[in-house]
């Protein structure tokens, strides 16, 4: 009798231990959900106004703007700050100061800086650091202190990443600095080089200036493949459509 008392202890025991664990996988799946939701929510933020500023001034901003001497001063990011909430923040920004001098530091945790970090980053609601970066060299959509317009995208809109994703970054979200076309990884999440990069297990994400929508890259990307995705030139192009399958290279959210 003993011994049998064991063995339904024991198996309920298991059965609980088995129960408990799939709850806890049930709850961190659907914490993962909501965290991939809000940031696909921040892709179509920063998409609307990348839009929004294209049609008030005529061209999309240029990813820094420099001082007399060349040297980069301020971010895309500042720069589109009326068109995300943050006019009262832009009105207080002294564009004649570099990003980061005593009083523009002062700015750095005012609203809307939350909308530049992934709710999937580690504390997102205290972080500086942007999760959000442009692609900056010849040929692509943010060539450096110059400006281009949708029209200039001889891939299409539809085929040109505009904004992507990088995980465990140090790039301040005011700071003039993005992800360098020259120097950049394209490998999916390469744990050696800074590039596209994301902690979310379906991939990191991008957004193509075309539809307010974040889709998401999967690791069998091809370095080729992604390269091409980040020109506007027209030489090599690559058709999204034609990536939008299930488990293919680009997964849509």
């Amino acid at each position: 009798m003993r011994q049998k008392r064991r063995l339904v202890m024991i198996g309920l025991t298991t059965l609980l231990l088995g129960l408990a664990g799939k709850f806890v996988v049930a709850v961190m799946d659907a914490r993962e959900a909501a965290r991939q939701t809000n940031c696909r929510g921040r892709f179509c933020q920063l998409n609307l106004a990348l839009s929004n500023y294209q049609e008030f001034y005529g061209s999309l901003p240029p990813a820094y703007v420099v001082d007399a001497n060349g040297k980069p001063m301020h971010s895309w990011r500042v720069l589109i700050l009326p068109f995300m909430d943050g006019n009262d923040l832009y009105k207080k920004y002294r564009f004649d100061e570099p990003w980061n001098s005593p009083h523009n530091s002062q700015l750095q945790y005012d609203h809307p800086r939350r909308q530049y970090c992934c709710p999937g980053c580690p504390d997102p609601d205290q972080s500086v650091f942007t999760n959000y970066v442009v692609i900056v060299g010849p040929d692509t959509p943010f060539p450096g202190a110059t400006s281009t317009r949708t029209g200039d995208f001889d891939d299409g809109e539809a085929n040109t990443i505009l904004i992507a994703e990088i995980n465990n970054s140090d790039i301040h979200w005011m700071e003039p600095r993005d992800l360098s076309f020259e120097t950049m990884s394209f490998r999916i999440n390469d744990p050696n080089r800074p590039g596209i990069s994301s902690p979310h297990p379906k991939g990191p994400g991008v957004c193509f200036h075309d539809v307010c929508s974040g889709f998401r890259l999967h690791s069998s990307i091809s370095p080729n493949t992604l390269r091409a995705l980040m020109t506007i030139s027209g030489h090599d192009p690559v058709v999204r459509n034609r990536l939008i399958r299930k488990e293919s290279h680009l997964l849509e959210e």
